[in-house]
């Protein structure tokens, strides 16, 4: 038997493992994948060229908004180190009347993440003959020093079935609030991620993203006259978001009913979203 043979091989498999896990740790996921290009243009005074990119359409609901930033002057450069803002912008003619209204934004990070800037935006009601839509972009490219803005017409559609609901709290107050469902955007059958965003309206051109109520949820399946068991309420992680856990023990459709609650008491009113699995 060749015993420097079986001494050579222990050190030919290690040599192999380690080689894959040095592949596989360089592999970097391309953080637009299964994304689609939505509008491109030029921020002229920032000298950068603007990508817009997210899930085929702009929709009436919480929409994540990758932004891509290029060096006008060098178009295969990009640039990530810059300060991005949201300006959405509702024009609508009323009786003779213009009005104007904006909607919740979560503007990205000034430092990019694999060379992009995810961020969101809230659309609360969709394009119509009489309302139309306006996304700005503002740009400050840390880099020059630079500053300028680009604005996409952009339509918007309203998906069935909606996943986003403006209602006016049943408080002393009456703030009128944005409840967007998020998660789960593949539904299985088991255990899901359950995710909620809830902006309140300060103004016409200011939602700030509000962690001061708490939700409840409760599943049920109509067709069949049942719920679920073990469903998690969601609870606030900060920036307007909550997150918790829903359980869907078939296929079909669910109705998820959702109570939303202000220092224990309910200021919501027959609220509910409806997922099909």
């Amino acid at each position: 038997m060749n015993f420097k043979f079986l001494k050579i091989l222990p050190i030919f498999f290690v040599s192999i493992l380690l080689f894959s896990c040095s592949k596989d740790e360089d592999v970097v996921t391309n953080p637009l994948d299964g994304l689609t290009k939505l509008k491109e243009g030029y921020a002229l005074g920032a000298a950068a060229k603007v990508e817009l990119w997210g899930k085929k359409n702009f929709f009436v609901g919480y929409n994540n908004i990758v932004v891509v930033l290029y060096d006008s002057l060098h178009p295969t450069v990009k640039i990530t180190d810059a300060h991005i803002h949201f300006e959405p912008l509702m024009t609508m003619g009323m009786g003779g009347m213009t009005m104007k209204h904006s909607s919740p934004i979560e503007n990205p990070d000034e430092a990019a993440v694999n060379e992009v800037f995810p961020g969101a935006v809230v659309f609360t009601m969709p394009t119509t003959m009489d309302g139309s839509w306006k996304l700005g972009v503002g740009v400050h490219n840390h880099l020059s020093d630079k500053e300028g803005d680009v604005n996409f017409d952009i339509n918007v559609t309203n998906p069935t079935p909606s996943v986003t609901t403006v209602f006016t709290s049943q408080s002393a107050d009456s703030s009128k609030l944005i409840l967007s469902l998020l998660q789960p955007s593949a539904p299985k059958v088991g255990m899901n991620d359950i995710e909620f965003t809830i902006h309140r309206k300060a103004s016409m051109m200011d939602f700030p993203a509000d962690d001061s109520y708490t939700i409840e949820i409760t599943p049920e399946m109509p067709s069949m006259g049942h719920g679920s068991p073990n469903n998690e309420n969601p609870v606030t992680t900060g920036n307007g978001h909550y997150k918790g856990k829903v359980n869907f023990t078939m296929t079909g459709e669910w109705k998820v009913n959702v109570l939303v609650k202000k220092a224990g008491t309910t200021i919501s009113k027959n609220l509910y979203y409806i997922i099909t699995l």
